[in-house]
């Protein structure tokens, strides 16, 4: 008994650990979907400053959010089930990680403690950014938009 034990909590550990995994996965190639739609928009719109990104990010999250919805169901979650209500939960989930982190690289941008390049600190602040948001998106996702013991 105490062996079936063991196994089982291997087993929960590897899953938890391979879900992490993928889901940072998705998360990267989300990520590169956002940066494609956004120098896209640049690039035909001929602006790439001011209020006109408030319009491309939404263009942009629309897109790359569905897209992580998708692939995080079916392949990080393994959910069989589709609703409108998981969609607009990790929509929802997703909107508010990306306001918490432009939040937060606003912030850290202001304070360049390396005396970095302006561009090289601001990517770097995005980066530990978009980790930490990620990580709380993966819970988040895991143990309530996803749950599979609902």
């Amino acid at each position: 008994m105490a062996i079936k034990s063991i196994n089982s909590i291997k087993l929960t550990k590897f899953k938890f650990l391979f879900q992490f995994i993928s889901y940072c996965l998705i998360g990267g190639s989300t990520f590169v979907i956002d940066i494609i739609i956004m120098n896209f928009l640049w690039y035909v719109s001929g602006k790439n400053a001011g209020n006109v990104n408030f319009i491309f990010k939404l263009i942009s999250f629309s897109i790359y959010s569905t897209v992580g919805f998708h692939l995080n169901k079916r392949i990080t979650f393994k959910s069989k089930s589709y609703s409108k209500t998981s969609y607009l939960q990790y929509i929802s989930v997703v909107g508010l990680l990306s306001l918490i982190d432009a939040v937060v690289v606003s912030k850290l941008t202001l304070i360049n403690i390396f005396s970095l390049s302006g561009t090289a600190w601001a990517n770097i602040c995005n980066l530990t950014s978009s980790a930490i948001t990620g990580i709380l998106g993966f819970l988040i996702n895991k143990f309530i938009v996803f749950d599979n013991k609902k």
